[in-house]
């Protein structure tokens, strides 16, 4: 599967099993990886995720002592 198919499965079981599902969660997490990095990072690491048995998380750029609230990249995880 490309990085889109892989995106928009994931959005669609966000969906189907709805709000505080593990899938919705999940969802959420790539629609901000989406916003952070653009569609063709995040299609690159779902297709690297698939592969390999990851997911993707949000994480820090630099170490969070400025007291970032928000992640500022996507990561493997």
């Amino acid at each position: 599967m490309t990085g889109k198919e892989l995106f928009d499965r994931y959005q669609l079981a966000a969906l189907r099993n709805g709000l505080g599902s593990r899938e919705f969660h999940y969802g959420n997490i790539l629609y901000q990886a989406l916003r952070l990095e653009g569609e063709e990072k995040v299609f690159q690491l779902l297709e690297q995720a698939e592969n390999s048995g990851k997911r993707i998380g949000l994480g820090y750029s630099i170490p969070a002592q400025d007291n970032r609230l928000d992640p500022d990249m996507a990561v493997l995880v």
